[in-house]
């Protein structure tokens, strides 16, 4: 993974990088070899594309998403990036490795010139190159054996987060990542560690298994399998 702060900069100012994704902080660009991905900051322009780009009507951003994104493209420690890049380390020390392996399997930090703190990680892709689908996509999609087998992959995740107190509060961004031979596993491409609340009790462990148990039972309950 040879990219460098100024080959990533030239890159995005030449707009040659695709953009995969975006949400109400960062953005997801994919990178020329289409192995890797970059993940940084909205820069002011796309701060002005609003909450949800190309869709109408136009919703803007809002005041609170604004101000974290210009206050946190520097700071290392309020930016995500950093977070995320700090806590996957923290978590391959602790966790069992194919636990680990839910996460990206090469990540790297770097400061850009416009954007800010940014990392480079390993774009989840399935095995014949396609990128991986949400879990709710695939879940959705499937008949009711391999259903079933979504849903006891999906709770024995849980269940790990659960016991190794992971702070995790997205899992909307849960991928199913396709192997060889049919087989499957479940990937966490984005997550947050660090809450944004100014007094977090979610860095406790206790809390932090409360948490993530009740984030992945809601979950299953918001897509319409809470008695699956």
């Amino acid at each position: 993974m040879n990219y460098f702060a100024e080959d990533l900069d030239g890159l995005l100012q030449s707009n040659a990088l695709e953009r995969i994704g975006i949400g109400m902080r960062r953005v997801c660009f994919r990178l020329p070899d289409g192995k890797y991905c970059l993940k940084c900051y909205r820069s002011d322009a796309e701060i002005e594309e609003g909450k949800f780009p190309g869709l109408l009507p136009f919703i803007p951003l809002s005041v609170s998403n604004i101000r974290e994104i210009r206050a946190g493209r520097f700071d290392k420690k309020l930016n995500t990036c950093c977070q995320e890049y700090r806590y996957y380390f923290s978590l391959k020390k602790r966790l069992p490795a194919d636990l680990v392996g839910v996460f990206p399997d090469m990540v790297k930090q770097v400061c850009l010139h416009d954007r800010g703190q940014a990392v480079v990680e390993e774009l989840i892709v399935n095995s014949d190159g396609m990128p991986s689908k949400r879990f709710e996509v695939e879940l959705c999609a499937a008949d009711k054996p391999m259903r079933e087998k979504l849903i006891l992959s999906y709770r024995k995740l849980a269940d790990d987060f659960v016991k190794y107190a992971v702070r995790f509060y997205d899992p909307p961004n849960i991928l199913v990542q396709w192997l060889a031979d049919g087989k499957y596993r479940l990937r966490v491409p984005d997550f947050e560690p660090v809450s944004r609340c100014f007094l977090s009790i979610y860095n406790i462990p206790f809390f932090s298994r409360i948490k993530a148990r009740r984030r992945f039972d809601r979950y299953l309950c918001n897509i319409g399998f809470k008695n699956a």
